[in-house]
């Protein structure tokens, strides 16, 4: 088995600090169909192709949609430099699948030149693109399902206050 973590100290506080991020979205005034919206936009504008302009999409989205902003960001920053390699990879194997191009891929690292790696682009670019749109689709579902049947079961509706808006809080 894989070890993540060095002790049980440092699983726990990993599970606790898990807990204390639900904890907050669960808090926040807002439907459950709304949290689960969020949520799910936040999964497909993070596993989506656009690096370094993930965030500010995610505050365009929330400001257009008028969606809470932190489960979107929690959903945008799937994508890390940890976590980024495996997603892509992953991402572009999909798209190659689904395009029903060759998966096996070959690169001569000993003659390296910027044409040969503009090439190699070009070959995977599509894949990449349409994998990433793809799994960011299927994500963004299931984040959509989970996130709503979490919030569905902790959050209780509260009445609404003076101005007629709906309140909600966590049972």
């Amino acid at each position: 088995m894989l070890k993540i973590f060095k002790n049980r100290t440092s699983r726990l506080r990993f599970i606790a600090r898990i807990r204390l991020k639900l904890k907050m979205m669960l808090s926040l005034d807002v439907s459950p169909r709304v949290l689960a919206k969020s949520s799910a936009l936040g999964a497909l504008i993070g596993i989506s192709p656009y690096v370094g302009t993930q965030t500010y999409i995610a505050l365009f989205v929330s400001s257009y949609f008028n969606l809470p902003v932190y489960p979107l960001m929690i959903g945008v920053y799937i994508t890390n430099p940890v976590t980024i390699p495996f997603i892509f990879a992953f991402t572009t194997k999909v798209g190659l699948i689904l395009l029903g191009m060759d998966s096996t891929f070959t690169f001569d690292w000993n003659n390296v030149t910027l044409s040969s790696l503009f090439e190699a682009g070009k070959t995977l670019f599509i894949p990449f693109i349409v994998g990433t749109h793809f799994v960011g689709i299927i994500c963004a579902v299931l984040t959509y399902f989970i996130i709503y049947f979490i919030a569905a079961r902790y959050k209780v509706y509260k009445g609404s206050d003076e101005s007629g808006k709906a309140k909600y809080g966590i049972k």
